[in-house]
């Protein structure tokens, strides 16, 4: 009888034992099939300043899952103390990069807005690393526009200025491997300034500013 008990009883630890390894099994397998889900999902991060924060990406890309993560007056720096939360955290499969503007008008030496982009796609790869980046030109300007706008603003902050920097901005995604956006040389005018149709103030964008922008980022997420 005790013998009979003992059997019993290792045959009902041996089935409690197969149950929980059946549900740890259970779970990685699930856990698993969920990352695969996330890692697969496609969802699109616009990444930047106010003119991003501007951007009605939910309306321009419907086909798309997408997400605008940008913040009036940011710089490149910005990007980086809120990137995990604003970034890292919706899970991108592309991120699209818009910064830089605001840099310029701060003076910021074109060193470090070139060293701070650096850092972004070092974060990036580092954290998302199954992440497509794409970095956008610097938009052009229209200092004649709205001259009470413009009157004091930092003079360096120029489509010359700009110019110079969306150069080393390319030249950073060759190195990179990241695809380049050029944006700016689509928004000018016959006088080499963003045009006025695509323009508030000669900053911000126009609904028709920015279906011309979708218009250019779409080819790339072909």
């Amino acid at each position: 009888m005790k013998s009979f008990k003992k059997i019993l009883q290792i045959a009902l630890v041996s089935v409690l034992v197969i149950i929980t390894l059946l549900a740890v099994i259970g779970s990685v397998i699930n856990k698993s099939k969920l990352e695969n889900i996330k890692e697969q999902d496609e969802n699109i991060v616009f990444f930047g300043d106010s003119i991003t924060e501007g951007y009605n990406v939910k309306e321009f890309y419907d086909e798309f899952r997408v997400v605008n993560s940008g913040i009036s007056g940011n710089t490149t720096e910005d990007l980086i103390n809120r990137i995990d939360r604003d970034l890292y955290n919706y899970n991108p499969s592309t991120v699209i990069i818009q910064i830089g503007t605001n840099d310029i008008r701060a003076s910021i030496k074109d060193e470090d807005i070139i060293k701070n982009l650096k850092n972004i796609i070092k974060g990036i790869r580092k954290n998302r690393k199954n992440a497509s980046i794409l970095i956008e030109s610097i938009y052009p300007i229209n200092r004649e526009m709205d001259e009470e706008y413009w009157k004091d603003v930092n003079p360096d902050y120029n489509n010359k200025h700009i110019t110079k920097l969306n150069k080393e901005i390319k030249e950073l995604c060759k190195k990179e491997h990241i695809k380049y956006i050029d944006i700016y040389s689509k928004l000018l005018d016959d006088n080499k300034n963003l045009k006025e149709v695509y323009s508030k103030e000669g900053l911000h964008l126009t609904d028709l500013g920015y279906y011309k922008v979708t218009k250019i980022i779409k080819e790339y997420l072909k």
